[in-house]
Parts: structure tokens; sequence; C-alpha cells
């Protein structure tokens, strides 16, 4: 291994949040690292590659799987996310050749442990049908936010603004060059929008999503914070407003991803604001839980 993402399920699930994590298991599912030994039959990896995984597993037979849509497959399983397919939070990994994806290109491999959640962002994105003249909120600066406002930028989006609670995020979301907003003290333009992307998963950041979209406009919904979300009906109905979900990513999206992180023509480095070992990581755990963390992204880095 050589850096592994913190993410905020598993600080979820670490934490009692929700039941998305069991005990027993080996979380850590943003992955970047390179291959020591090869399974019999492997032939398109070799010792020394630089590679990030894609955690999804798939059955490849269904007709999700078929049409391309490995997200949704319903026999999916994820590593670091169930016992049975242990993650990365560990001094080596084992997963199946196919899940690798080849990393190339000058930016340093740490940033291979960005594309998990960048690509999360990328499907929303998609999801959106975010394009050209477009104008964009991005809901929650978090990684995955500021995942989707970058591939809405790359989508040809016209604006895009992230609507974000703290200072220290903004500030990071306008140093990529986007605008930010306070939607403590700054109300969010009703009903400016063409598409908002929810990444935060509460009822009342839905609710600001559905008013800050044009009649006939659409909200991505990302977040998964509560199990159960109140709707307000009368934006949805009245104003033929659409919410679509966006889960995870496809194969293609998560390619798409590593090749556009792996090309360096964005400066991400500004994302990742810790780094810890593995003796480290029970305080950086800690931290996210109780609030005294904030970093953007903190990587559980291993010596080379």
């Amino acid at each position: 291994m050589r850096s592994v993402g913190v993410c905020g399920s598993d600080v979820h699930g670490y934490a009692g949040v929700n039941r998305r994590r069991t005990p027993g298991t080996v979380m850590g599912h943003e992955v970047a690292g390179v291959v020591e030994e090869l399974g019999t039959g492997v032939d398109r990896l070799l010792p020394g590659d630089q590679v990030v995984i894609n955690p999804i597993v798939s059955c490849g037979e269904c007709e999700y799987c078929r049409a391309g849509l490995e997200n949704v497959c319903p026999n999916r399983r994820i590593y670091g996310c169930i016992a049975e397919l242990p993650g990365a939070y560990a001094d080596s990994f084992v997963v199946r050749a196919t899940n690798c994806v080849f990393f190339h290109g000058p930016v340093p491999l740490e940033w291979g442990a960005l594309v998990e959640p960048l690509a999360v962002g990328t499907r929303a994105a998609k999801q959106g049908e975010v394009g050209e003249r477009h104008e964009v909120l991005v809901v929650g600066g978090g990684p995955i936010g500021i995942g989707a406002a970058l591939a809405s930028r790359r989508r040809g989006a016209q604006r895009v603004v992230v609507s974000e609670p703290l200072a220290h995020r903004r500030e990071l979301a306008a140093g990529l060059g986007f605008e930010a907003i306070d939607p403590g003290s700054e109300e969010v333009p009703r009903g400016a929008f063409s598409v908002a992307i929810e990444c935060v998963g509460h009822s009342v950041t839905l609710a600001s999503a559905l008013d800050a979209v044009r009649v006939r406009g659409t909200v991505v919904f990302v977040g998964l914070a509560e199990e159960t979300i109140e709707l307000p009906a009368t934006p949805l109905m009245v104003g033929e407003r659409i919410i679509v979900g966006s889960a995870a990513y496809s194969n293609e999206d998560f390619r798409d991803t590593v090749e556009w992180v792996a090309s360096g023509g964005t400066d991400l480095a500004p994302i990742i604001e810790s780094r810890v070992d593995l003796d480290g990581l029970p305080a950086a755990f800690e931290g996210y839980a109780d609030g005294s963390i904030d970093a953007l992204k903190t990587l559980l880095q291993f010596q080379n």
C-alpha cells in the first residue's frame, strides 16, 4: 500500500452513526498502491505497477453490469465495506486484478487515493446531465461535493457555486476556483440554478436544493446522512422539478476519473490536508467523529 483515504462513511461506521459497517470489518476503500505479487493467471499487471483500486466488485453478468451500470448491480460488494472483503487499512491488500486501474502520469501516486470520492462526484454531474451554459449549485463542500464541483466544471458548466457552512472548506473551494457561500448567513438564490447536486443528505439541505433550482430543474441526490428524508412536495410538484439519485460510479466513471487525476490538469494537492500512519489512524477517526478535525481529506500513508 501507499495511500488510503479516510472516508466519512468509515467514520460514521466507527462512530455508530449508521450500520453501514460492522465490527470486524477491515475498512479502507480509497486506495492507491503498487503491485507487489501476482496470482496465478494474472497477465495484465506486473510487480511495480502503480494502480488505483476500484473497490466495487460487481457480478458482471446481470442486465445492469452488461449495460455498464456496475454501480447498481444488485449483487455488488465493496472492498473495505464488508467483513468478507477486507480493505486497505493494512500493510498489504489482496484484490482482484480486474479492480486494478493503472495510474500513470506526472502527479504523486498519493493523488490516486482521491480518485474514489472524486469519481462519486463525476457520476453525480453525469446524472445531472450537467453541460455548457448550466449554472450548478453544489450543496456540501466535502470531498464528494468538491468532486461534483470539479466534474461540473470539466463538463463545461458556466457557473459552479459551492454551499458549505464551514469557513475552512469554503476557503478551499474558493482556492480551487469556485464561488463559495455560507448557507447560514447568505441566502441561497431561489430558482437560480439549472442543476443542484445535494451531497449532504439531510432534509433541510434537500429542501434548499429544491428551492435553488429553476422550474423543471434537476436535483441530484448523493448525500446519505439520514436514512429517512422529509420531502417538500410543493416545489417538486408545482415546478415539475426532478430528483435523481446518484450511486457511487460505474467502471467507466472510475476510469475517466483516474485518467483526469493522473493527468495533473488540476492541482489537487490542496485537498489532502493531513497524513497519518497506521499508529495515528485511530486518533484521526476519533478527531473526525468528535469534530476536532476538519481536514478535507486525511490520508493513511505508508512508507515506500
